[in-house]
């Protein structure tokens, strides 16, 4: 009788995330799909089954948080609590249930009108990126001083932002207008927790302190002497929060 274990079957899963994209005149009406050269991408094809999905529910347009969530097999409807987590967390910050997280980019701010007029103040920060999160990555709140801030870099204008400590909600709003040339926004209580409208108070504090820091690093002082916008804010949005999910079945 043969006693040989066989091998698991394991299974790639590839999915290369916004490959999607409307169709564009100056490509003849196709999408940069259909117009680009992928030969390897279309031996794959070839090989397999193709078809149309929809990730959550028919003719629902999601984001790559929620679709990715549902095509592992979890609801959104669930289990969803903000893109901030899967952001910070992806950037290399640890969470613990409790933590929140913020999606965040380095923009530009007028610091006389409160407007946003560049909500990435530079798609080639590769080199900057780091030492700006290096000098933000541990700051202090005057207000606040039981929160630890941690911020590490993404890629391009991107980072992760994650703030530790007692009482947090993840149910607030952000600081990002989403469109350049906009005031920048105050963080709201989405409920009428306690626990929402002190942490709103905490991200507006930590808003406003991260500025402070950005506008003094010489960094910031080399980019305007060189003509370049200056990193002076960081937008925080998709406030959320780290999730226990059970684990796919085997």
């Amino acid at each position: 009788m043969d006693s040989a274990v066989k091998p698991k079957t394991r299974v790639a899963f590839v999915l290369i995330d916004g490959i999607g994209d409307v169709s564009l005149p100056r490509l003849g009406y196709k999408t940069p799909l259909q117009a680009a050269k992928i030969p390897n991408l279309d031996a794959i094809a070839s090989a397999g089954v193709n078809g149309l999905m929809d990730p959550v529910e028919v003719g629902l347009g999601c984001g790559s948080d929620t679709a990715h969530l549902s095509l592992l097999g979890y609801n959104p409807r669930i289990y969803y609590r903000g893109r901030g987590a899967f952001e910070s967390m992806g950037a290399g910050l640890a969470m613990l249930p409790g933590d929140i997280a913020f999606k965040s980019n380095f923009a530009t701010l007028d610091e006389k009108t409160g407007i946003v007029t560049s909500r990435r103040a530079d798609r080639h920060f590769e080199e900057e990126g780091p030492i700006l999160c290096a000098a933000l990555d541990g700051m202090k709140l005057p207000s606040f001083p039981q929160y630890e801030v941690r911020v590490r870099y993404a890629t391009e204008h991107r980072c992760g932002v994650v703030v530790k400590g007692p009482n947090l909600s993840g149910n607030i709003s952000g600081t990002d207008p989403l469109k350049d040339n906009r005031l920048l926004l105050q963080a709201t209580a989405l409920d009428d927790t306690d626990e929402a409208k002190h942490t709103a108070a905490v991200v507006n504090e930590l808003s406003k302190e991260i500025s402070r820091i950005l506008v003094s690093h010489p960094l910031n002082a080399k980019r305007a002497a060189e003509g370049k916008n200056i990193a002076n804010v960081v937008l925080l949005r998709g406030c959320g929060i780290r999730i226990e999910v059970c684990c796919l079945s085997p």
